[in-house]
């Protein structure tokens, strides 16, 4: 799991250390006093006031932001400094961003890209990548695999209460508990460009949904996807394929 994890669970270490090895992801007292004063003043300020204040300083905590970015109140940040934000991207009310990683960056959010309410990005030692122009909808949560990826392609429609991702644990053994046997690592997962995925519905790590699929609400996705497939069901088939590719994707 690496220096991180061995950081936050060695009892040896000072509470405050692990804090800022965990959540600010710097022992810099400067930018451990930012951080707070930030998400202390800034976070939860309601109205139009609110929107200017978090618009002005929160981008002064992220490792990138692009212009007209807009952030709602109270957002979890776990590891600012290693999560990019785009032009004109909207995060909404009460989401959780947290990027922490022992990669260069965590979670890399393109332009124009919507995050509802309530969304949990985690990038579980790995990393998050969205494209431009993406909706993610209320109470997504997207994890990627522990030191492994998510790439969500541009124009992809997520609608709410979505699953991406998620631990796998090894299961071989019977003698020790799965817990103890550990996460499978660097596991991938891929949504492709112009994907639509269903309220509810579950893809997980080790996937790849191809470009311009559609994932019915409430199925879970467990094998690769053929692009321009529409599927559903738990697990998920191929219910069809869309339009002038069907003929194509047959043979």
């Amino acid at each position: 799991m690496g220096a991180i994890k061995d950081g936050i669970t060695d009892q040896s270490g000072s509470a405050l250390r692990k804090y800022q090895d965990a959540i600010v992801g710097s022992r810099s007292l400067v930018r451990l006093a930012r951080f707070e004063l930030t998400q202390m003043l800034v976070s939860p300020v309601p109205g139009a006031f609110g929107l200017a204040l978090r618009k002005a300083l929160l981008p002064g905590l992220l490792g990138s932001c692009g212009g007209g970015s807009v952030f709602g109140r109270s957002i979890v940040m776990r590891q600012p400094h290693k999560l990019h934000v785009g032009r004109a991207v909207v995060i909404d009310d009460q989401c959780c961003l947290d990027a922490i990683t022992e990669e260069r960056e965590g979670i890399r959010i393109g332009d124009t890209t919507m995050v509802g309410m309530g969304t949990k990005l985690a990038s579980k030692l790995g990393t998050i990548t969205i494209g431009s122009n993406c909706g993610l909808g209320a109470n997504v949560t997207v994890h990627s695999s522990v030191s492994g990826s998510v790439t969500i392609g541009s124009n992809v429609l997520i609608a709410g209460h979505v699953y991406l991702g998620g631990g796998q644990y090894h299961t071989s053994r019977t003698d020790i508990s799965i817990a103890d046997q550990g996460h499978i690592e660097g596991l991938s997962l891929e949504i492709g460009d112009n994907c639509w995925i269903g309220a509810n519905a579950t893809v997980v790590n080790g996937v790849k949904v191809g470009r311009d699929c559609i994932v019915a609400a409430g199925a879970v996705v467990t094998k690769d996807v053929p692009p321009f497939s529409i599927v559903g069901g738990v697990p998920a088939k191929v219910l069809r394929v869309r339009g002038e590719h069907r003929e194509v994707a047959a043979s």
